[in-house]
Order: structure tokens, then sequence, then C-alpha cells
């Protein structure tokens, strides 16, 4: 290839000759530039071979491609050649209502633009002060009007040919909902996938680390991975603000205080973006720092069938919950209370449609070395408390993932 450019390009008038199925473009190209050298060089890495140098200028250019519901819109764009790297120098643009500024580099340019299948590859720091990515979703309707309760949005597409790394700095990311503050990691993109290492936010007044991947199956598909560690949040407001959280931790709606969760959990997502339960594994522990339960009817029917009416509305202290999630149901392991001179255990299983299978025992004073078991069946809105030790027929009838 030998290519020198000088001038300004109207590529919204160029691109009706040349046009590419799915894509549109319009914006304004200012180039002083030279490329000379052999693709072959470029793909074995022999870049003191290559020849290539200038400068390259977008102004408001306009990208839309049937991969996203909107434009991208390229308010500037500076770029210089050197090698086989495209810096850019200043990069500034718009999706939608999320804005975003790139500082780095791209390779592999040249392999990119004369072969199939060849990533476009690349490292960068990007920075953005609002992010939503509820407007990436491949179908999602940016419309006030014609928004129906059914309607698929699609998941958000990681296109297969790009392999990027970028340091994220964002004030606000904002995803089904969920308002995330302060946004810091490292994401690297390749073949469909994105992966989050030791990544910061803020999620309702509380920091969290976590590690993450994401992957792309099809336009209404995609699977996802992820450990996350949140330190001393409100247990409450997550309840009422977290979906995910909500429907994993139903009791929550009875507790209130500080707790830290610890958890590892992976799963399918639909064509909304939202997590299907029966494919969902994982596996933590929920610590109860300092808790106030009131109103719980599952402490409400042991305090009545036992008739120990301080095991009603508990305050609670550093108690840890281990659980384990799949086939929709989740396991709890045997757990161990203190209150008020009590010594409550219990164990078993929840399912994602509220229904219960707990067995326990509530130790007497002194010491706990005696007590009264109890079996809990029913649902959670109707817990029913049985004086016993429950049966292997009680066990919840599992939902097994099909694909």
């Amino acid at each position: 290839y030998n290519l020198t450019s000088n001038g300004t390009i109207d590529i919204g008038k160029i691109y009706k000759v040349f046009a590419i199925k799915g894509y549109d473009v319009k914006g304004l190209i200012k180039t002083d530039l030279s490329l000379r050298g052999m693709q072959s060089d470029a793909a074995s890495g022999h870049y003191e071979r290559l020849f290539n140098s200038g400068t390259l200028q977008l102004n408001d250019v306009q990208l839309h491609s049937d991969l996203f519901p909107m434009p991208f819109l390229v308010n500037k764009g500076v770029f210089h050649f050197d090698q086989d790297k495209m810096f850019f120098d200043q990069f500034k643009a718009k999706y939608g209502n999320s804005d975003f500024t790139l500082n780095g580099y791209l390779n592999n340019v040249i392999n990119y633009a004369t072969k199939n299948n060849e990533p476009l590859k690349g490292n960068f720091d990007l920075k953005s002060n609002n992010l939503i990515v509820d407007e990436l979703m491949a179908y999602a309707d940016t419309s006030s009007k014609n928004k129906s309760a059914t309607a698929s949005t699609g998941v958000v597409i990681i296109p297969s040919n790009l392999s990027l790394t970028l340091n994220a700095d964002a004030d606000k990311v904002i995803y089904n909902g969920i308002k995330l503050t302060k946004v810091k990691g490292q994401l690297i993109i390749d073949s469909s996938k994105m992966v989050m290492k030791q990544s910061g936010f803020t999620i309702i007044d509380a920091p969290v680390v976590m590690d993450a991947t994401y992957k792309t199956v099809t336009p209404t598909k995609a699977t996802f991975d992820y450990h996350i560690n949140a330190k001393n949040f409100d247990i409450h407001k997550a309840y009422k603000e977290i979906k995910l959280f909500h429907d994993l931790a139903t009791s929550a709606a009875s507790v209130h205080g500080i707790v830290s969760l610890d958890y590892q959990l992976s799963g399918r997502l639909d064509s909304n973006m939202h997590p299907v339960y029966p494919s969902l594994k994982g596996a933590g522990v929920l610590t109860l720092g300092k808790v106030k339960v009131k109103g719980m009817k599952l402490m409400t029917a042991v305090s009545k069938a036992t008739n120990r009416d301080s095991l009603n509305n508990p305050d609670l202290k550093d108690v840890n919950i281990k659980t384990k999630i799949e086939n929709n149901t989740i396991t709890i392991e045997r757990t161990k209370l203190r209150i008020m001179g009590f010594r409550p255990r219990f164990e078993g299983q929840v399912s994602f449609d509220g229904k219960l299978n707990l067995t326990g025992r509530v130790g007497l004073p002194p010491f706990g070395i005696f007590g009264i078991p109890f079996t809990v069946t029913g649902t959670q809105s109707n817990p029913n408390v049985r004086l016993k030790r429950g049966k292997d027929s009680d066990k919840l009838q599992e939902t097994e993932d099909k694909e």
C-alpha cells in the first residue's frame, strides 16, 4: 500500500457511493498523512519496514451501526500515525446521553482494514461523566413513547473483531436503572467478551470491588460471571433499589441495618438483560454486621410456635449466612444465632418463587444443650411452622436450566 492524503472529505457524500450494508456515516475528515508499506510486514511485526506518518482529524462524525440502536457522534477526533499505531491525541464522543473521551492508540489497523476476521487492537484510557449501559442494548427503544412492557431490548453486543484494553474512569454508570458512581477499573474486550479486573465503584453509598466477565452469545442472549465484595451497606436500601438483590435476598424486606456481601455468581441473561434464574449458579456469604429484624413472618411464626416472644423482631450482630444457588433454589448452610440467651439455628432451602423448606432448633438457656426442633414449610408470606424434625418429602422441587 502507498497512500498520501491532504485535504478535507465530506464522508457523508462519499459514503452514498461506497456504502457498507448495516452502517451509515456522516461528517468531515481532514487529512495530512502518508501511509506506505507491506501488509505482510505489518502482520509479521516488522514495523521498522513501515512508513506511516501524519495526522487525521474528525469533526462532527456520526456513525450508525445495526449493532447499536443509536448513532455514535464524534465531536472531535485528532489522530496521528506512527509505524503500526494510530494514536488518539484528542477524542471526544457521545452516544445518546452518554459521553466519553479516549486517549491511547490502536494497532493492527492495516490488517484489520485489509483482511477478514482480523481484530482491531488497542489500549486506551477512557473517561466519562455519564455512561448509560441501557442505551447500548441491541434493540433499546430510545423514545419515550411506543415502549412496551413485553418488548425485547436485546443484550449489549460486544463486537467479535475488537481486542481492546480500557482503563476506565467514570463518574456515573447506569445499568438496568442501578446507579454506580466513582467507577474505576480495567476492562479487557476481546472476542465478544468483556472482562473487568478489580473494578471499584460505589453503589447505594457503599464501596464495592468486583471481578466480572460478560460475553455476547447472540443479540438476545449473553452470559456473565462475577465475584463481588461489598462492605458495610444498608441492606434495606439494597433490597429496594437493586432488583437482583431483591430477588436473591427476599428476607431483606424485614431487615434494617448494615451488612456485607462476598459472593460469586454466574448465569445467563435474557433478551432484556435480566438474569434467567434457573441458570444462576453461585455461592458466598452475607454478613449481618448489626441489624434489626422487624416484621419478618418467618421469625414471628417460629416465635409463636415455640412460645418464645424474644425470637420475634430480634437484634442480630456478627452473623455469617452462607448460601449456595443452583437450579432455581437457594440452599442455606447451618446458621447459628444468639438472641437474649436463646441459641436458635436454621438451615435449608428457599426457592426464587418464595417456597420454604427450613429446619432448625431453638437452643434453650443457659447453654442451648436442650432445645426445641422446628420445621418451616409453605411460603415466605405464609410460613407453616411445626415443632418437629423435617422430612425428606418436604424438600423443594428444583428447576434445572434446559440450556
